[in-house]
């Protein structure tokens, strides 16, 4: 059997088509491999081929033994996981009700049970679509946000006298939380300047810097430092695998940024920052600030925690905000320590499996997507708990999974289905895979 039917042969077994291109180079490359190996020994190139062909084995079971491995799988943990973390999500939304009544509890719940269906299905509809369009269209999707920023500036509403919240069809968009949904684009921005060097680089620090500046200019400072440190460690990890690999530099003047830009926001705050920023951040350590009302009022929570069970301050209700912004606050004062460490506990198995996931990805796509996705996450509820824990100053945070909001919902599921996403194809695309725009086809390759 030549080798155009031995490939074709075991390539009608695999039943996945997006597999079956790379199946075929794989093979090709072993065949030609052990081809090169025989003609050294002394056989002629025709008859080394054949004999190479021949020592594959059957091309049936050869494909169905491959058919078994290059297939599209479901991430079942991750999807058992989303579905427990949505559930004790809602939960405590009902349970803040019962607990506080209707009159303090000011959300909507029938409206957030209706946020998480939708969330949930648009995972499952991202976790179906091929991630590697993002890498297609990653540059458009990033432009489409920039200008959504833009508009939020000049024609867009005001909510609590806040700015980055936009009406469509009657609802209300907030761009706090629909910026996230820029990370996994600039992951496919960044495979896009891959092996470009200092020009690649210095690219991607441009793609990287406008929306950090452009939330900074228009949204808020906490979301502007958290969307630079997400993108920073994005833009770190995969210089560190060489991405950059001809500006030595790189690696150092990330890091350099990373540590230094945040010490140089906090000392303009405290010298030139405005009065309520200087006090925001002296509030954390000096608790008889007027500022520092609602901290000292977390903190009295949080201190009169019980190790199991409700505390007796009674002061809840004094929090505003807290079924949205303190839900680790509410655990700890409502059912107590073994509580609040059971959910921290949870959270931190989410956050190592959506690390952990997109760590290993082979596919150098997915990898750069996956990781910015897990940092966007990460990010998120560390931050969500340092504040309920009053390590840091009282920001606007939210909890995926677990905080009220439509956007804040829809976009934590969207991150996620890019997770599953990519996982799910992650035996069937090629490791460095060759996106380009061609009658609106994505095709792969090995490079």
């Amino acid at each position: 059997m030549d080798i155009e039917q031995y490939l074709k042969t075991v390539t009608e077994q695999i039943r996945c088509d997006k597999a079956k291109d790379m199946v075929a180079r794989e093979l090709m490359d072993h065949i030609n491999d052990q081809k090169e190996v025989y003609i050294e020994e002394g056989i002629v190139e025709e008859e080394a081929y054949k004999k190479a062909v021949n020592e594959m084995g059957d091309p049936v079971e050869v494909g169905i033994a491959l058919d078994r491995i290059h297939r599209p799988k479901m991430d079942v943990t991750m999807l058992i996981l989303v579905l427990i973390l949505s559930l004790v999500g809602t939960t405590l939304q009902y349970l803040m009700i019962t607990n506080m009544g209707n009159g303090f509890y000011q959300y909507n719940l029938h409206t957030q049970i209706i946020y998480v269906i939708v969330g949930f299905l648009t995972m499952m509809l991202f976790c179906f679509i091929d991630y590697t369009s993002i890498g297609l269209y990653g540059k458009l999707g990033a432009v489409a946000m920039i200008l959504l920023l833009l508009v939020s500036a000049t024609n867009g509403v005001l909510i609590d006298g806040q700015k980055g919240y936009l009406r469509f069809l009657g609802t209300t968009i907030s761009l706090h939380q629909l910026v996230f949904l820029y990370v996994p684009l600039f992951g496919g921005i960044l495979y896009s300047y891959k092996n470009k060097g200092k020009i690649g680089f210095f690219k991607s620090c441009l793609w990287l810097g406008i929306p950090v500046l452009l939330t900074f200019k228009i949204l808020e400072l906490s979301l502007s430092i958290s969307l630079f440190l997400i993108m920073s460690l994005q833009m770190l990890f995969v210089t560190k695998r060489g991405w950059f690999s001809e500006f030595k530099k790189a690696k150092a003047l990330i890091i350099t940024i990373i540590m230094g830009l945040p010490i140089a926001i906090i000392t303009y705050l405290a010298f030139y920052g405005a009065t309520y920023q200087k006090a925001r951040l002296l509030s954390v350590i000096n608790t008889k600030s007027e500022f520092s009302y609602l901290l000292n009022l977390l903190r009295k929570l949080l201190f009169s925690s019980n190790l199991i069970g409700k505390s007796t301050k009674g002061i809840e209700a004094s929090v505003y905000g807290l079924p949205s912004d303190y839900i680790v606050t509410y655990i700890f004062s409502y059912y107590g320590i073994v509580a609040a460490i059971i959910l921290l506990s949870v959270l931190g198995v989410f956050i190592y499996k959506v690390i952990i996931n997109s760590t290993r990805q082979k596919n150098q796509l997915g990898l750069a997507i996956g990781i910015g996705c897990s940092l966007a996450l990460t990010i998120q509820i560390i931050l969500y708990v340092l504040v309920n824990l009053t390590i840091l100053p009282t920001i606007a945070v939210y909890l995926p999974l677990f905080s009220y909001g439509g956007t804040g919902t829809i976009v934590t599921y969207a991150l996620i289905g890019i997770l599953m996403s990519i996982y799910r194809y992650q035996n069937v695309l090629a490791r460095n895979p060759i996106i380009v725009r061609k009658r609106n086809v994505s095709k792969e390759s090995s490079i």
